[in-house]
């Protein structure tokens, strides 16, 4: 009987890692505007932006689930130089407190230079299912004010 169980538990897993979905998201397709605005965090010690990109709408009611991914996909430009520049993937909706970690990894693209393009992409596990919106959290620990202006990749924002 433990072997059964174990079993079905093993290919419950399996099944739903199979049923896994990828979302992608082009950090300049946000619904917020092409310009991120980030000062100084009124609810704590670090830096962020204060209307976070969202991308809600592009995903059709059919919200990122534990187990899916997230791709995030930039091309930007800062004014200021930066030493990091942290993402994470939250819901920062009313009906989650404004703040549900979507996935619990904060991933960081160093030394950005001002007036200098970087692109890249970061990858995230989805951990939590939103609430009601999927936005991305563009913060850091330095008293730095800046303008992070977004340009389009060539990938499009929605489920893949």
């Amino acid at each position: 009987m433990k072997r059964f169980i174990l079993a079905a538990l093993v290919g419950a897993m399996f099944l739903g890692s199979l049923c896994a979905e990828t979302y992608v998201i082009d950090l300049a397709d946000t619904t917020n505007g092409k310009t991120v605005t980030i000062g100084k965090n009124p609810y704590g010690k670090n830096y962020q932006n204060t209307n976070p990109p969202t991308f809600t709408k592009y995903f059709a009611g059919s919200l990122p689930k534990p187990g899916d991914t997230i791709e995030v996909h930039f091309k930007l430009t800062s004014n200021k130089d930066l030493p990091a520049l942290v993402m994470a993937v939250i819901d920062n909706s009313p009906a989650a407190k404004y703040w549900l970690q979507i996935s619990n990894q904060y991933e960081a693209v160093k030394n950005i230079k001002a007036n200098e393009m970087i692109e890249g992409e970061l990858l995230y596990k989805v951990v939590a299912e939103p609430k009601k919106d999927v936005t991305v959290q563009l913060m850091y620990d330095d008293a730095i004010d800046s303008k992070i202006t977004l340009t389009k990749t060539a990938f499009k924002t929605g489920k893949k």
